[in-house]
């Protein structure tokens, strides 16, 4: 009878296990299907600080310009290696044998005809460092000029990748306004359109106004199309810009106010973008470097001195090697090398003075930008005086290092 009454009391205890295991079961279900549909979906929320973030991460020429940094840091370490002591360590085992008559020319009588075989073990470091070589220092700066060089190349391309981030961004929120609006239009001017049939049908309206009511219709549903059509062009290019799949969709988390912009007062951007624009730093850097260049292929009819020697093992066998060292103090310098070296030194010429005109180039087409959008800022700035706004700089201060001043 107890044994029939406890049974009894753990039949509701293993009942509710059982309804609470199946329910964790189903509900760890629901929770891998949501997650499967979400990354189906593949759907994201971006704000436009999180699109410059995920710009700065993910687009593909700003890590090809990682790629190249990184390149001339390791060609610099190159060019530093040849200027600093080289050490290594040779082992030879030869076994050797030789004719007299053929090595000297003549068969003296105290000189067997065959020498050998005999074997010659040398075992040992050897090590080397140069001691003046003035091509391999102006090699070494030229390398240093162009990794600085490759850094400006990289801060322009990721100030660039900013600004057509911000400009996508702000050309798709745009479209989307414009598709709400264009929606909002084409709805009125059906509303219209219907309204002038029924006129026309209790003969108030003519038919001209009913054709006048269809062709705005017509134009209103051209400039959704044009408005969607730009809303999908721009989305692509937001993809491409921040490397992300095809597949994926994005949407947009903030409105950004075109009108609450910061604003900012420069005395005088055109010195402001000269000094500061990473492009011309990038050439002054490689002006540098060809400069270097040149003093390398000049330095090239210089004398090198050099050191080098070993210390090893000789021996005919192991147990009869004994130590045996050699240092030598090495002069070399060119005399005659078929014509080389003058071209080189005119290529190297030419190739600095090519950079200092693309320096040149590089900056009036800064003060063109700069003048271009401080010409164009005046309408605006005009405009909004007459309607009693006040004219504010829209942009941040990095993007006048860019020389650009234009009114979002």
């Amino acid at each position: 009878m107890n044994l029939e009454i406890q049974n009894y009391g753990r039949q509701p205890f293993m009942t509710r296990k059982i309804r609470s295991a199946v329910l964790l079961i189903i509900l760890g279900a629901q929770f891998s299907a949501v997650r499967a549909q979400n990354a189906i979906s593949g759907s994201e929320k971006l704000t436009l600080a999180g699109a410059v973030d995920l710009a700065l991460k993910q687009n593909l020429d700003i890590q090809v310009a990682n790629i190249e940094t990184a390149t001339k840091q390791q060609d610099r370490l190159i060019a530093r290696s040849e200027l600093l002591p080289h050490a290594g360590f040779d082992a030879s085992d030869a076994i050797t044998r030789y004719n007299a008559k053929a090595q000297l020319g003549v068969q003296p009588s105290v000189i067997p005809h065959d020498i050998g075989p005999y074997q010659s073990i040398h075992v040992g470091p050897t090590f080397s460092t140069p001691i003046f070589d003035l091509t391999l220092i102006r090699q070494y700066q030229e390398s240093g000029h162009q990794l600085l060089a490759s850094r400006a190349d990289e801060q322009t391309l990721r100030e660039e990748t900013v600004l057509l981030t911000v400009s996508e961004y702000m050309a798709h929120l745009r479209a989307l306004a414009s598709i709400t609006a264009a929606e909002s239009r084409v709805e009125l001017a059906d509303r219209l359109a219907h309204q002038a049939q029924d006129l026309l049908s209790d003969g108030v309206a003519s038919k001209i106004d009913v054709s006048r009511a269809q062709v705005r219709l017509r134009e209103e549903q051209q400039r959704l199309i044009d408005a969607q059509r730009d809303s999908e062009t721009t989305s692509y290019a937001l993809k491409r810009i921040l490397n992300l799949p095809d597949s994926q969709q994005i949407e947009f988390a903030d409105q950004q106010n075109f009108f609450s912009t910061p604003s900012l007062d420069l005395s005088d951007p055109l010195s402001t973008a000269l000094e500061q624009r990473p492009e011309l730093h990038s050439l002054s850097e490689n002006i540098k470097a060809a400069e270097a260049a040149h003093k390398a292929a000049v330095a090239e009819s210089l004398p090198k001195l050099t050191f080098e020697g070993n210390w090893n093992e000789q021996g005919q066998t192991f147990s009869t090697a004994t130590p045996g060292y050699e240092y030598r103090l090495n002069v070399r310098f060119l005399i005659f090398t078929g014509g080389r070296l003058s071209p080189e030194r005119k290529s190297t010429a030419l190739a600095e003075q090519r950079t200092q005109k693309q320096l040149a180039q590089e900056r009036n087409l800064v003060t063109e930008q700069v003048r271009d959008e401080q010409v164009e800022f005046r309408p605006p700035c005009t405009k909004l005086s007459l309607a009693g706004r006040k004219c504010n700089w829209p942009m941040r201060k990095s993007h006048y290092r860019r020389g650009a001043f234009s009114l979002v």
